[in-house]
């Protein structure tokens, strides 16, 4: 029989596993909308009926012990559980609900050609949540279905690798400006005598992107945003490094120029999740529309 006390010890074993994730009991208490003192009271009482310490505080921040890391995968266990029994009560119809995506900005700019209007009308009762970021997203903290990130992802339990791709990049630019400013004849008539548009984020998950912007003689416009980039081609401005298959009607892509350059992606999913029908549809989706790129 489940009695208050084992309710009590429950929560201090949840607080637990929050302290290990987030490594300070200050970001714990936000994420599970907590009170640092009432962290600390779960945890002390926990320490009392296990009789072990269980977590160590000093200048580098919160950390368990070695004894507390032993019960930490039980712990997980349980987090599982709850997750799987949340996602079979949320919905009556195997494609409906909600399906969590988090994604980056780079690759959200490259996917907006292809429309979900179609998806949406196929299976109205799915309601996708995106979440995109500046760099390469946590996936793990965001807590989502699944994922496109542009490094390597780190060995998880929580999480595996579905699918990779290497996105070739090219650069692209308007016959506006080619008809002001010429057509660069190679890589070094572009570092030398063109407007280069750069993106800040580039360096982070384009190889050899850091070394060339560096040479580049004039870098007429610089942005963390993949979507002011397009913009700021688009408007004339320069030329812009996107990925080979960007399409869009006024943008004119320097065939003649191979930059070499490319864009490593891979699709990680939730293993809790990942068999969902919802989830396995949306996955499928997105990975047919990175192999059209």
């Amino acid at each position: 029989m489940i009695t208050k006390k084992s309710l009590q010890n429950l929560n201090g074993l949840l607080m637990l596993s929050a302290i290990a994730k987030y490594q300070s009991k200050r970001k714990a208490a936000e994420a599970t909308n907590s009170s640092i003192d009432t962290v600390n009271k779960y945890i002390s009482n926990l320490e009392q009926v296990l009789g072990i310490p269980l977590v160590v505080n000093n200048n580098k921040g919160t950390h368990l012990t070695k004894r507390a890391l032993l019960i930490l995968d039980q712990i997980e266990n349980v987090q599982a559980l709850l997750d799987q029994i949340y996602n079979q009560c949320h919905s009556h119809n195997k494609y409906e609900g909600n399906v969590c995506i988090c994604l980056p900005l780079i690759v959200s700019t490259v996917l907006s050609p292809f429309s979900f209007s179609v998806f949406c009308e196929e299976y109205p009762d799915i309601n996708l949540i995106l979440l995109t970021t500046l760099g390469s997203p946590d996936y793990q903290d965001l807590g989502v279905d699944f994922g496109i990130i542009t490094h390597p992802p780190k060995k998880s339990k929580d999480f595996s690798l579905l699918y990779q791709k290497k996105i070739s990049c090219n650069f692209f630019t308007t016959s506006k400006y080619i008809e002001k400013h010429g057509l660069p004849k190679d890589i070094k008539d572009l570092l030398e005598n063109h407007h280069i548009i750069n993106c800040l984020q580039n360096e982070h998950y384009i190889s050899g992107w850091k070394e060339f912007i560096a040479k580049a003689q004039k870098v007429s416009f610089s942005t963390n945003s993949s979507f002011a980039v397009a913009e700021a081609i688009r408007g004339n401005v320069g030329i812009g490094l996107m990925p080979k298959q960007f399409k869009y009607p006024s943008l004119i892509c320097l065939d003649n120029i191979n930059a070499d350059l490319q864009i490593n992606l891979y699709l990680i999913v939730n293993n809790c999740t990942k068999e969902l029908p919802r989830v396995k549809l949306v996955t499928d989706y997105y990975k047919a529309a990175l192999d059209r790129i």
